[in-house]
This record gives structure tokens, sequence and C-alpha cells, in this order.
């Protein structure tokens, strides 16, 4: 069993909502209440990206199980600037997180960024974002063996899907990957359904938004809700 903060993953589909800056402390609140269980932060997206101007808006959300997440622009985040200052940007944020998210591809920090997590006890996510299309097997566990080595906790597979084929796909990942830490997304209009259907088949954590969309095919924090509500029988 794994868990980020206070929110145990594996016994409901759990639901990370995604903010950036924009969002106000009163509009995650009634999102946490509705019943999102952690807070994505894409500080990648944030308009200011120093050092004190990112504790202040960690600081603003104190209490609720955060992700500190600085997406690569290489895997469609917004990160503008070099490796070197990720990593600060990683190592300054990680006291004030539950949870860091880092691409499994990023060799150049990776491994730092699960050491110093890993030092002050916190989860980590390693991730992959494949923004055109579904990888075959042979990819899949390569990066399974990579993510492993580096010492994560969770491993999260997006991938795009054009074809009923390559959200099987998907499926078949979690299927054959039972005793692993799998958070897997379909992105995109053939992939929308996997944020709802893949909690069924294993996936931890499914991903929704406050203000603007993370990925393609992410679907709104009601539409997410009601669905899983009539789904699952979800306990917080």
């Amino acid at each position: 069993m794994v868990s980020i903060g206070t929110c145990v993953l594996g016994l409901n589909p759990r639901v990370a909502l995604a903010v950036d800056d924009g969002c106000s402390r009163e509009e995650v609140d009634a999102a946490m209440t509705a019943g999102a269980d952690m807070l994505e932060f894409r500080i990648d997206r944030f308009q200011d990206t120093s050092r004190a101007y990112v504790l202040d808006v960690l600081g603003r959300f104190n209490g609720f199980p955060r992700i500190g997440t600085i997406r690569s622009s290489q895997e469609g985040g917004g990160w503008k600037g070099g490796e070197e200052a990720r990593l600060d940007l990683f190592a300054a944020i990680m006291p004030h997180v539950e949870a860091v998210d880092i691409e499994i591809a990023s060799s150049l920090i990776n491994r730092q960024v699960v050491e110093c997590a890993a030092c002050q006890g916190k989860t980590i996510i390693g991730s992959f974002h494949d923004f055109h299309g579904t990888p075959g097997p042979e990819v899949f566990e390569a990066y399974i063996q990579q993510a492993r080595d580096l010492g994560v906790t969770i491993i999260k597979f997006a991938a795009h899907c054009s074809t009923r084929a390559e959200l099987c796909r998907l499926a078949g990942l979690l299927l054959n990957n039972t005793d692993k830490h799998l958070i897997v997304l379909g992105m995109g209009n053939e992939g929308r359904i996997s944020r709802f259907l893949f909690p069924a088949l294993g996936s931890l954590v499914t991903y929704t938004f406050l203000g603007t969309p993370s990925a393609p095919g992410q679907a709104s924090l009601d539409e997410t809700l009601h669905i899983l509500d009539l789904l699952y029988a979800r306990n917080k």
C-alpha cells in the first residue's frame, strides 16, 4: 500500500486535482469537499517560477496532500528554464509537498530528485508522457525497468490514444503489471474513458483540473466526480 500524505492509494479510485497559481484557496476547499483527494501543483505553468513565489503559493495550501510537478517541455510541460534550475526548484519545494513527479526520461536530474525525495520520506512518481501515440509493450517494459532502477514509488504512464486498439494496449499494461504501483491514463478523445474505467484495473489515480486542463481529454472536476460516484462506492 502506498500513500500521498494522508491519502492512501489502492483502496478506492483517487482523484488528483491539477492546479496552478491562479486557483484560490476557496476554490480548492470546495473541490476537496466535493470529493477530490489531492492536489497536483503544475509549477511549470505558474506565472512566476522563482523560489519565493512558488513556496508562497504552496504554503497557502498546507494541510492537503500535494504533488509538486515541474513538467519538462519535452513531455508537454511549460518549464522554460534549464535542468539545473529545475533541480534547484525541486529541492526547494521538497519540504512543502507530500510527493513529487519527475519524468523517467529526465536523465540529467531524475536520480538527484529521487534521492532528495527519498531522504525526506516523500512519495515519488516517475512519469512518462507520449502526446502522439501509444507505444508498444516493449517501450513500457523498458520504462518500468528504468523507473524501478531509479527507486520511484509510483510509475505513471500517459499516452495518446487514437484507436480502440491503443486504449486496449494501455489496459493490457495494467493487467500485466498488477504487482506494480501504476497510474495509467489515455489522452485524447479515444483515451477519455480510461480516466473512469482504468481505476477498476488497478490504476491508482485519475486526474482532473481547476482552471485549464493539464492534458488532452481530461474531464472537468464535476464530470469526473459524478462518473466515479456512479461507478464506484468511493470513501474518502
